[in-house]
């Protein structure tokens, strides 16, 4: 079925284009008023003006003032001339204009109000554009003048003022028609004529000499009166009180004492820039409230006189831009009591009901279209980065179809956005008849002729362009001309440039791809063209026809293509080009995700990428070296040489990463160039305020042109990497084999790896809290500590149970691994520090962190196995408190010696030890080195005032046992002096 065929009016009829308020052509304003579309709001807003303007004779009040705004084209025109029509009741085609408008209202209120007005409150409207209308002399002219002279033409007095006026004098003394009688029979024409000649001021004066000579004794007094140093007096001759007046009088001698009503289209736009105008405004809406209210109060009128005008922007909007403290807004605003703001909301209703009305038959297969396509046409056409609504109910999508919603409100801002060009025609703009005329061309204009397509096509931008292209400036036009030749097999690319050049108009819709591709989006059921828009763009972007600014996408103006030919100018060396390959490869390989890999929550590994010989970053436990061949070529070459490379012995533990570039990066590289050098260039102008408007604009949007280029550079480099290959040990690995992007396949990749490069990192690999070393050499005794010292899974045995006592171990795993290590050093004669240990068991083979080493050595130094240096003196006891801070304190432990004790004592000393103690005194003691010496010289010292005194009495009396008691004396005078593991073996 085709598109047209599924109308309920013919789509192909007369429709016009714009409602002109001074239209009076009887057929034309049928037309406009029985197919005028009255929402619910425009409803509501007739209501209220009827219901005030029926209640205004009883209740006389200075409110007399009716402000309707609107956006150009939101229909203001047409309401404020229906408005008219309709208080006045004029016959149109032989019809009440009140009857065809209440069929069109189809609301009792209206109808009710309306047969009201036509009963009680007689009425004359005087509708007229005060920007357009005959009446205007100039742009000087006061509103008062204006209306001032429309009042005279409406009421067939002259619009001169000073010939007005006299036939205002003649008509009160009754002289009227014998001057037209004697004017006629004088110059054989009727006055109605000669008031309108050049010389009509001078036969005037001749007709009242003729008519009184004895006022006039001359044939030229009354011109002649009118005349003072010269100038002609009496043009401006009208306040805003007199006219007020004079509104009222003249409507009791000619409007048979009917309520009068002023239409004025455009007011807004015509005081809008001056503050004179505003304040005439201000006057001559206050003198005709407080007349209309006096004589309707005094029953001098039946009704007072009402002023509706029209203005694109809202009352307080307008005072607001004057800024004038003479203007009083609150007092305007009590002149203007109603305020209608007709907003855009209503026009795809009044569009849908005007053209696109569906036949009854045709709504439930159009229904069944959005059922099965629901999902999909509101994923394909939804719109980011902006408040406008894009999803797409099942009502709006059969009233509106084949537009789709939120087509109409970007229409508008389209139009009205043309409208603002230079030299553009003032009746372009958005308005309900601009809408509904687009609706109709779109079908039927041999540029689109959407009506022949079948039943599933939507409306696309780029067939908006097409019918609208000759309002568009003459740069634009050819900028999608030149894109056409240059891209004449590539139709989407054209789409999207004429996409793009509307779209410019609609300042809160960004031009990303997305938005472009969801005004593309071309039939029911189709799938997205997102990724043909992105191409096009590129293809675009490339070909230097669009850039993108703070607001997406745009055509590029002359000033701009100016600059990018300045721009392509500037080419890269190969030192330029390694310089910005580097320094993006330094920000994606130095991402804290690439540089720290968390390995099993047990410890965190630091890796260092190393490109042209330079970390990047820090030296860390992993280093890796990065190589960037130019070309596929080189880069299968390059692999299978550090294949080989890796063999060798010495290479057995470095890592390759082998990066292909491609045609895209190499582009990139001198696009990020270019703009880097033109920014370069131009920044110390633009801090002197040298550059002109339009190149301050394009130094903008080139630091925003940089930005994504190096984005876009980054991301091409990323690709590579992931899709590039690592060398370890003769093994070659896909980087995309190992993760779903790069970041991942890094983790992963260095998971494999660093069991390989650490292959003991699982014997030290324990969670510590870093204060180990300090609680075992603290610790009273050796039961207490955490579970990190004992067996089990989650412990090093680093303290064993023997029998009652528990003692070091210091055969556990991790201690002789360290042990052997040190003794080997020592045996060669090299000082071991706490750095060269850090350095050797926190490198490869081995990972551990520095905290593992330090538990350790704690540990063996309570056992007594080693000794500290530090600051020249040695530690050999864990009692010392400068010893235990050689390994506490990070400082100290740096650069504090570790090494073997050259005595020591075994466990089974330790054990013969405690047994004989616990056989002396009965008591038990801990089976430590130092707890051991303590106890023993405790227990020496207090047997040594025993035998002191018996070494007296005996050498005194001279016993037999005095030597013996003398050598014991000795032996525990000599314990005080003796080394714990002296001691020990005593």
């Amino acid at each position: 079925m085709k598109i047209k065929e599924i109308f309920e009016k013919p789509i192909d009829r007369k429709i016009e284009e714009v409602i002109k308020v001074t239209q009076i052509e009887e057929s034309v304003v049928h037309d406009e008023i029985s197919e005028y579309i009255v929402t619910d709001t425009i409803k509501d807003y007739f209501v209220d003006i009827l219901k005030a303007y029926s209640e205004a004779p009883s209740s006389p009040h200075e409110g007399i003032g009716i402000w309707i705004s609107g956006f150009f084209g939101s229909g203001k025109s047409s309401f404020a001339k229906i408005l008219g029509y309709i208080l006045e009741g004029r016959n149109i085609l032989n019809e009440d204009v009140r009857n065809l408008f209440k069929n069109q209202a189809n609301d009792k209120k209206i109808a009710d109000f309306l047969d009201y007005v036509k009963a009680k409150i007689p009425t004359k409207s005087i509708i007229f554009d005060v920007s357009m209308d005959r009446g205007v002399r100039s742009g000087a002219d006061r509103i008062t003048e204006i209306m001032y002279k429309v009042l005279l033409r409406e009421l067939d007095y002259a619009e001169d003022f000073d010939i007005a006026k006299l036939e205002q004098d003649l008509e009160e003394e009754n002289k009227l028609n014998s001057f037209n009688e004697l004017y006629e029979k004088e110059y054989s024409k009727p006055w109605t004529k000669g008031r309108k000649r050049a010389s009509a001021i001078n036969e005037a004066s001749r007709i009242l000499h003729l008519m009184d000579d004895r006022t006039y004794n001359q044939p030229d007094s009354w011109s002649r009166s009118l005349v003072r140093s010269g100038d002609t007096i009496g043009r401006a001759d009208i306040t805003p009180n007199k006219f007020a007046e004079l509104a009222f009088e003249l409507m009791g001698r000619r409007g048979k004492n009917k309520g009068l009503v002023f239409v004025v289209d455009e007011v807004g736009q015509y005081v809008s820039r001056s503050v004179d105008k505003m304040l005439d405004l201000q006057a001559i809406i206050q003198a005709i409230g407080v007349e209309s209210r006096n004589r309707v109060s005094n029953k001098r009128a039946s009704a007072p006189t009402w002023m509706i005008v029209t203005s694109q922007e809202k009352l307080n909007e307008v005072v607001s831009a004057l800024d004038d403290r003479r203007i009083e807004l609150a007092r305007l605003k009590d002149r203007f009591p109603i305020e209608i703001d007709l907003a855009p909301a209503d026009i795809a209703e009044v569009a849908s009901k005007r053209v696109l009305t569906k036949k009854a038959a045709i709504v439930p297969q159009l229904n069944k279209m959005f059922q099965d396509n629901q999902h999909r046409l509101n994923q394909c056409t939804s719109l980011e980065h902006t408040s406008r609504t894009s999803e797409i109910q099942r009502d709006e999508f059969i009233n509106l179809y084949p537009y789709l919603p939120f087509h109409i409100d970007l229409c508008i801002d389209i139009m009205s956005g043309i409208r603002l060009l230079p030299g553009a025609k003032r009746h372009i703009g958005g308005s309900n008849r601009t809408i509904i005329k687009q609706a109709q061309q779109m079908l039927i204009n041999p540029r689109v002729k959407l009506a022949d397509e079948e039943v599933g096509m939507i409306v696309t931008f780029d067939k908006v362009y097409d019918l609208i292209e000759d309002n568009l400036s003459s740069e634009k036009q050819r900028d999608i001309i030149s894109i056409k030749e240059r891209f004449s097999d590539n139709n989407i690319v054209i789409k999207v440039a004429k996409a793009i050049c509307l779209l410019e108009f609609v300042k809160d819709l960004p031009r990303t791809t997305k938005n472009i591709a969801a005004v593309l989006y071309p039939n029911i059921g189709a799938e997205s063209c997102l990724s043909e828009v992105e191409e096009a763009v590129k293809n675009l972007e490339r070909a230097q026809f669009i850039k993108l600014s703070d607001d997406g996408y745009k055509l590029l103006t002359v000033q701009e293509k100016n600059w990018d030919i300045k721009r392509n100018e500037l080419s890269p060396k190969p030192a330029d080009r390694n310089k910005i390959r580097v320094e993006i490869m330094e920000g994606l390989f130095g991402d804290s995700k690439a540089t720290h890999i968390n390995y099993k929550g047990l410890r965190t590994f630091k890796i260092t990428y190393v490109l042209d010989g330079k970390n990047i970053g820090d030296r860390g436990d992993i280093e890796v070296g990065l190589l960037i061949t130019d070309d596929a070529d080189e880069f299968n070459a390059c692999c299978e040489e550090k294949k080989r490379d890796s063999r060798h012995e010495s290479n057995k533990n470095k890592i390759f990463w082998i990066v292909s570039q491609n045609e895209e990066i190499h582009r990139l590289i001198e696009e990020l160039y270019r703009s880097d050098k033109m920014i370069r260039l131009h920044e110390r102008l633009a801090s002197c305020g040298q550059l002109s408007a339009e190149e301050h604009k394009c130094f903008s949007e080139e630091k925003i042109r940089k930005d994504k280029v190096q984005r876009g550079l980054r991301k091409q480099l990323e690709d590579a990497a992931y899709s590039g290959a690592t060398i370890f040990r003769g093994i070659k690995k896909d980087v995309s084999a190992e993760g779903r992007d790069f970041f991942e396949s890094v983790k992963k990749l260095f998971d494999s790896l660093i069991p390989e490069l650490f292959p003991k990192f699982t014997l030290g690999a324990k969670r510590l809290s870093g204060k180990e070393a300090q609680n075992i050499l603290t610790a009273v005794n050796l039961s207490g500590l955490p579970p990190i010292f004992y067996e089990g899974k989650d412990g090093y045995g680093l303290i064993s149970k023997q029998g009652n006592q528990f003692v070091v171990n210091t055969n556990a795993e991790i201690t002789q691994e360290i042990m052997r290590y040190i003794r080997d050093k020592h045996a060669y004669g090299e000082k071991l520090t706490g750095k060269l240990l850090e350095n050797h068991f926190g490198g490869i083979g081995y990972g551990w962190e520095r905290d593992v080493l330090r538990l350790v050595l704690a540990t063996l130094f309570r056992a007594g196995v080693i000794e500290i240096g530090y600051q020249g003196k040695r530690y050999k006891s864990y009692d010392d408190h400068v010893g235990r801070e050689a390994i506490i304190n990070n400082n100290a432990f740096k650069v504090s010696t570790f090494t073997p004790r050259e005595k020591t004592i075994s466990l089974q000393h330790i054990r013969d030890a405690c047994i004989n103690y616990e056989a002396i005194t009965g008591r038990e003691v801990d089976a430590e080195e130092n707890t051991i010496e303590q106890a023993l010289k405790e227990l020496a010292n207090g047997r040594k005032e025993d035998l002191l005194s018996l070494n007296a009495m005996t050498q005194a009396h001279d016993l037999p046992c005095k030597e013996f008691v003398n050598d014991i004396l000795k032996t525990m005078t000599q314990l005080q002096e003796n080394t714990s593991d002296d001691c020990v073996k005593f």
